[in-house]
C-alpha cells in the first residue's frame, strides 16, 4: 500500500507541474536532432523544453483563476491556491529563457515569433473567441497538435536548412502529429465529465465519447499505417520505427482499457510519457 501511495503521488506531482511535458520536449529535440545528424544546441533545447512548460502553465494558470476554488481538476486547483507562487516561477523562466535568447543565433527570433503568434492565436482562440463562436474550439486540439509538432520536428534542424531531408522531414512530421492529436483527444475523451462540470469546451463537447473514441483509434491506426508506408519506402528508418510504435501501442492500450487508466489520472500521465521514449534510442544513435 505505501509503494503504491508513492506511485500515486509521483503520479499527482508529474501531471500537476506537467514535468514530462518539459522532460519529453527535451528527448524528443535531442532525438531529432541525432536523426538530422546535426550538432545538438543544448541551449535551444533547454529553451525549447522551458518555453514549452511555461505555456502549459501559464494556460493551467488561466483555467484556474478562471475557475477558482470550483475546479474540478487537482492541477487546477492547485494552480489556483498557489497562483502567487507559480506566476512567481514562471517570471523567473520567463527570465532564464530571456538569458538562454542571448546566446542564440538571430534565426531563431523569427522562429519564436512565429510561434509566438501561434501560441497567442490559441489562448484567444481558447478564452475570448471561443466563447462567442463555440464551433471554434472544434480546431483546439487540431491547432494545438499542430503548433507542437512544429516544435518537435523543426527545431532541431533550423540551423541546418541547406541539409534538409524533406521527404523525411514531411513524413515524421505527419506520423508524430497523428500521434500528438489522438494524445489530445484522448484527454479530452478521458477529462469530458470534469470539463463539463467546470463549463470548459473541448471537442468531447461535440461528440458523444463512443464516436470521440473512434477518432481517437482511427488516428491512432493512420499514424501506424503512415509508419509502415515510410518504412517499407526507406523515408525512415527502422529506429524510428522503434520509437514510433511504441508510442502508437502505449495511446491504443490506454483508450482500449480506460477502465485502468482513469485511476489518479495515469491517463495523463502515461500519455506524456510516451515523448520520453526516444531516450531508449539514443545509445543506438550516432
Amino acid at each position: 500500500m505505501k509503494r503504491l501511495s508513492i506511485y500515486h503521488a509521483l503520479i499527482k506531482f508529474t501531471n500537476t507541474f506537467s514535468l514530462l511535458v518539459a522532460l519529453g520536449t527535451f528527448s524528443l529535440y535531442l532525438y531529432f536532432s541525432k536523426r538530422y545528424d546535426v550538432q545538438p544546441n543544448f541551449i535551444v533545447g533547454a529553451g525549447l523544453s522551458l518555453g514549452t512548460w511555461i505555456i502549459y502553465t501559464i494556460d493551467h494558470l488561466l483555467d484556474a483563476i478562471q475557475l477558482k476554488e470550483h475546479a474540478s481538476s487537482t492541477r487546477h486547483r492547485y494552480h489556483f491556491y498557489k497562483h502567487r507562487q507559480i506566476i512567481f516561477i514562471v517570471f523567473i523562466s520567463i527570465f532564464i529563457l530571456l538569458v538562454l535568447s542571448l546566446k542564440l543565433s538571430r534565426i531563431y527570433y523569427t522562429y519564436v515569433f512565429c510561434l509566438s503568434i501561434l501560441t497567442v492565436i490559441h489562448f484567444l482562440m481558447n478564452y475570448i473567441i471561443s466563447r462567442r463562436h463555440l464551433k471554434l474550439r472544434l480546431f483546439k486540439e487540431i491547432y494545438i497538435a499542430l503548433v507542437v509538432t512544429i516544435g518537435f520536428v523543426i527545431t532541431p534542424v533550423l540551423e541546418h536548412y541547406s541539409e534538409i531531408n524533406l521527404p523525411y522531414i514531411f513524413g515524421v512530421f505527419g506520423v508524430l502529429y497523428l500521434i500528438n492529436l489522438a494524445n489530445l483527444f484522448i484527454f479530452s475523451y478521458f477529462d469530458r465529465l470534469s470539463d463539463q462540470k467546470d463549463k470548459m469546451l473541448s471537442i468531447a463537447h461535440f461528440y458523444s465519447p463512443k464516436k470521440l473514441k473512434q477518432f481517437i483509434q482511427i488516428g491512432i491506426g493512420l499514424s501506424i499505417f503512415l509508419t509502415f508506408i515510410l518504412l517499407v519506402n526507406g523515408i525512415i528508418s527502422w529506429i524510428d520505427g522503434f520509437v514510433f510504435l511504441p508510442m502508437q501501442l502505449s495511446l491504443l492500450l490506454i483508450i482500449i482499457k480506460p477502465s485502468l487508466f482513469i485511476i489518479n489520472d495515469q491517463y495523463r500521465f502515461y500519455g506524456d510519457l510516451i515523448y520520453l521514449y526516444p531516450i531508449i534510442t539514443f545509445p543506438f544513435l550516432h
